[in-house]
C-alpha cells in the first residue's frame, strides 16, 4: 500500500475498475442467460470478488486485491474509499427512483403503502428476534441477555429501497400501482427501522429507552419527510425554473444532483434518517416538473455507471466464513441461517401481504407488493455494524 494521495488514486481507480467488469459480466449472465434481473448477477459478482473469497487470495505471491482494511476484523469489510463511491451510488439512483415515481400517484398510494411498512417492520422484527432466542444466541433473564435479538430483529425489519427500486426500474414497473406502494411502503418502512435501531441502541448502551427520546426521533423523521415533501411541492417549479436558467453543457444535470446530494446530506446529519430517503424525496419532489424530462436522459447514463458500483460493494460484505467462527458449531450456524433466511421471507410476505389485501389489493397485487418488500440491504448492513 502507498501512502501518496496520487497512488491512493491510482488504486482506487483499479478497484473500481475491477468492480465495473465483474459488474457487467454478473448483469450479462443474469439477464442473458439466467432471465434475472441484472442486480442479482451484480450481487453474485460481488460475493466472489469479496475479500472473504477471490479478492481475498494473494495471486503470484503478490497482495490480495481486496484486503480487509488495516486491523479490521468486523464492521465494514471494504476500504472506505469504495463504500463512499457505493453510498453516491446509491444517492443517484433513490434520486433518479424519485423523479420516475409520479407524485400524484405516490400520494393516492401513501396510506396503504403505510400499512404496508407496518406489518412489514413488526412481524419481521418479532420473527428474527424469536429465532435468535430459540437458538441460543440470546436469552429473556437481562437486557444484556437480550440485546443480540433486538438487533437481529432490527436488521430483518428494513427492505432495501435501492434493490427495489432497481429491480422495478428493470422491469419497468416503478409507476404501477404496486410499485408505488412497494417504493413507498420501503421508504416508510426505513424510516420505521432507523426508528427501531435507535430504540435498540438505547436500550443495548443505557439499559433502557424513554418515551420522550422515542418521540423526537419519530417526529424528525416525520418532520423531514413531510416537510420536503410539502415544501419541496410548493417550490419544485420555481427551483425547476431556475435550475434550467443554467443553459451550460450538463448544467442541469449537475445542479440537480447538487439538490439531491444537499437532500441526502441534511437527511442524515441533521435527521439520523438514511442518505437515500432524502435522495428519494428530493426526486419525487421534484418528480412532475420540467427538470425532470430535461435530466432524464443524461441521468440514466450516469446510473450506468455508478449504481452497479453499489450493488457489487453491497456483496462484498456478504462474509461466508462467519459460519461456525467462535463458540458456535457450524451445523448450530447452518441451521439458525437456514431457520433465519425462511422467518425473513415468511415474515415480509405476511406482513406486508396481508395489510395489501386488506387495503384493497387483489390476490396478485398483493402477492408482488409483498414480494418487493422482502430484499434487504444498505439499511440492514449499517445495522449489522452497529451490532458488531
Amino acid at each position: 500500500m502507498h501512502d501518496s494521495p496520487l497512488a491512493v488514486v491510482a488504486e482506487l481507480i483499479l478497484l473500481l475498475s475491477i468492480i465495473l467488469v465483474a459488474a457487467k459480466i454478473g448483469g450479462e449472465v443474469s439477464e442473458r442467460y439466467l432471465k434475472i434481473p441484472p442486480v442479482l448477477g451484480e450481487l453474485g459478482a460481488g460475493i466472489l470478488i469479496s475479500p472473504f473469497l477471490l479478492g481475498g487470495i494473494h495471486w503470484f505471491g503478490g497482495g490480495a486485491i481486496f484486503e480487509l482494511p488495516h486491523g479490521e476484523s468486523g464492521g465494514l469489510p471494504v476500504e472506505p474509499q469504495l463504500f463512499f463511491v457505493a453510498q453516491l451510488a446509491a444517492v443517484v439512483l433513490l434520486f433518479e427512483a424519485g423523479l420516475e415515481t409520479d407524485r400524484n400517484q405516490f400520494k393516492k398510494y401513501v396510506r396503504p403503502a403505510t400499512a404496508v411498512a407496518a406489518g412489514g417492520v413488526l412481524l419481521p422484527f418479532a420473527m428474527g428476534f424469536a429465532a435468535t432466542v430459540m437458538f441460543g444466541y440470546a436469552s429473556m433473564d437481562s437486557i444484556s441477555g437480550m440485546t443480540p435479538a433486538l438487533f437481529v430483529g432490527a436488521i430483518m425489519t428494513a427492505t432495501s429501497v435501492g434493490i427495489t427500486a432497481r429491480v422495478l426500474a428493470d422491469i419497468r414497473r416503478l409507476d404501477s400501482p404496486e410499485g408505488v406502494t412497494i417504493l413507498a411502503g420501503a421508504v416508510v418502512d426505513d424510516v420505521l427501522g432507523i426508528i427501531i435501531l435507535a430504540i435498540v441502541v438505547g436500550i443495548s448502551e443505557e439499559g433502557a429507552v424513554t418515551a420522550g427520546s422515542i418521540g423526537v426521533i419519530f417526529l424528525k423523521a416525520v418532520g423531514f419527510w413531510l416537510g420536503l415533501m410539502i415544501i419541496g411541492s410548493l417550490v419544485a417549479n420555481h427551483i425547476s425554473k431556475l435550475v434550467l436558467w443554467f443553459k451550460s453543457s450538463g448544467g442541469a444535470l449537475v445542479l440537480a444532483l447538487a439538490l439531491a446530494f444537499i437532500a441526502s446530506a441534511v437527511a442524515e446529519i441533521y435527521f439520523g434518517l438514511a442518505m437515500i430517503i432524502g435522495a428519494y424525496t428530493m426526486g419525487l419532489a421534484l418528480s412532475n416538473t420540467e427538470l425532470k424530462h430535461q435530466v432524464e436522459g443524461p441521468m440514466r447514463s450516469v446510473n450506468n455507471f455508478l449504481v452497479p458500483i453499489f450493488f457489487v460493494v453491497i456483496g462484498m460484505q456478504v462474509d461466508f466464513t462467519a459460519f461456525g467462527a467462535g463458540d458456535t458449531s457450524l451445523s448450530v450456524a447452518i441451521g439458525f441461517t437456514t431457520v433465519l433466511t425462511l422467518f425473513a421471507v415468511f415474515s415480509k410476505l405476511a406482513g406486508s401481504g396481508l395489510p395489501a389485501l386488506l387495503v384493497g389489493f387483489n390476490r396478485r397485487g398483493a402477492t408482488r407488493v409483498a414480494l418487493g418488500m422482502l430484499p434487504r440491504g444498505e439499511v440492514a448492513l449499517i445495522i449489522a455494524g452497529i451490532g458488531l
